[in-house]
């Protein structure tokens, strides 16, 4: 039996599916399993120096930065040769870690790790990263509560507690930006039924009203998750759900929504990404510009609620872009729908990204900044950079779209047009804003 502590940095503010489930595998393989997660709690050195392996969830890029950070500290301290960092944000990170003063090397396993972390546990070398055997339900038990996490907020704007279960991992798209391509390569697999349909009666009898299902696209395997939700929605006719899907599966799967409405999906997230055609052909995400209006007219049809995430900055977006994604979404009426700080997120170029050398080629990638845990880049034109920079400012201060249009317009020498009034709405949302 070896002393596992299994550690969540960040997780979009839910309570870490990434710690849950290898923490039901770990326990079913005979170990012992204690859990930490730093997105609410303390650092615990004594929980620490009594384990013989710690385990690091980074799920996503912020994760992966914390834990990196937590992964230096603890090998400054003796213990870099228990630590391993894994998820999909540690895609890289085995590169990053080099041996540390006293020859132990912290490790990095992407992908699907708790199949792995089993390994290690039981003394062997490594499992299968993309193992299609059914899992067993994640393990919440040792985690802080669902109080201690994002709540969701109703169309009435009342607070509910909140979970989340996933049942795919990895998909079925390339889009090149994306962190699940390098360690993915379009693979998909499904998560049990019975196994995810359980997790959400634990969640349900947590107190949870409210259910993310955080797969990368809900939409992979329309039939599949559809078993899942009709179910879901049978055991507990009050919940309420919201998933991300592709622009591309919107469309392709318009006539799906209004049933989703019925079983109580009230939100919808999707990577609109840009208004700018070229750029979505150079990301691969599989929609056009003229798309976009048309997902948000099938997602309103249906009485859902869809929410655009974008990527305003990168190496290949123009001055006018810009403005035209700010004009999109004032039209659109999605002011009110857009943290401020989505308007300022520049793009990320991990480990293993395949964007890096379009980056080279353009003449714009820069150091890989070791911190950052992203190769740095330059846009061609030093007013885009400047402009990020003001945006990415104003966003962290609490500045308003009206704030933004007008910085922007100034920065680029544009006439700014008139502000148009979007309606006061209490649209259903997480108090979580962040999606990386």
């Amino acid at each position: 039996m070896t002393r596992i502590l299994l550690v969540g940095m960040y997780e979009l503010g839910r309570q870490p599916l990434e710690v849950a489930r290898p923490a039901a595998v770990l326990r079913a393989g005979g170990h012992s399993v204690r859990t930490l997660d730093l997105a609410v709690e303390e650092v615990d050195w004594g929980l620490l120096r009594w384990a013989e392996l710690i385990g690091i969830a980074t799920p996503m890029h912020t994760a992966a930065r914390m834990g990196a950070g937590l992964a230096r500290r603890l090998a400054e301290e003796g213990l870099g040769g228990r630590t391993v960092l894994y998820g999909l944000g540690a895609n890289g990170l085995g590169d990053v870690f080099k041996a540390v003063e006293d020859g132990a090397r912290v490790r990095a396993l992407a992908g699907d790790a708790d199949l792995q972390l089993l390994a290690l546990a039981d003394g062997g070398g490594g499992a299968a990263a993309f193992d299609r055997r059914e899992r067993p339900m994640p393990d919440r038990s040792g985690l802080p509560g669902l109080e201690r996490y994002a709540r969701y907020r109703d169309a009435a704007g009342d607070l509910h507690l909140a979970g989340a279960v996933e049942a795919t991992r990895g998909c079925a798209h390339v889009c090149r930006h994306c962190p699940l391509t390098p360690v993915y390569g379009g693979r998909l697999r499904l998560n049990g039924a019975a196994g995810v349909l359980a997790d959400i009666d634990q969640l349900a009898g947590m107190g949870s009203e409210h259910v993310t299902f955080a797969d990368a696209d809900f939409l992979n395997a329309p039939e599949y998750v559809l078993k899942i939700l009709r179910e879901a929605r049978r055991r507990h006719a009050g919940l309420t759900f919201d998933a991300t899907i592709k622009v591309e599966h919107l469309l392709e799967h318009a006539g799906l929504l209004p049933e989703l409405a019925d079983l109580g999906v009230t939100l919808i997230t999707s990577a609109f990404e840009s208004v700018d055609d070229r750029l979505l052909e150079r990301l691969g995400k599989g929609h056009a510009a003229g798309d976009l209006a048309a997902a948000l007219d099938a997602c309103r049809s249906a009485g859902i609620s869809l929410r655009p995430t974008w990527l305003p900055f990168t190496p290949w977006t123009s001055g006018e872009d810009y403005l035209a994604l700010l004009r999109f979404v004032e039209e659109q009426e999605l002011t009110g729908l857009t943290p401020p700080v989505q308007l300022g997120l520049r793009l990320l170029l991990p480990p293993g990204s395949p964007l890096i050398e379009d980056a080279r080629a353009a003449g714009a990638l820069g150091e890989f900044d070791e911190d950052g845990l992203t190769w740095t880049w330059r846009h061609p034109e030093e007013r885009m950079d400047r402009l990020q920079g003001e945006i990415a400012a104003l966003a962290e201060a609490g500045g308003e779209f009206r704030e933004i249009k007008r910085a922007a317009c100034e920065r680029l020498g544009a006439a700014a047009w008139p502000d148009r009034a979007a309606p006061h709405l209490h649209a259903p949302g997480l108090t979580e804003d962040w999606f990386c």
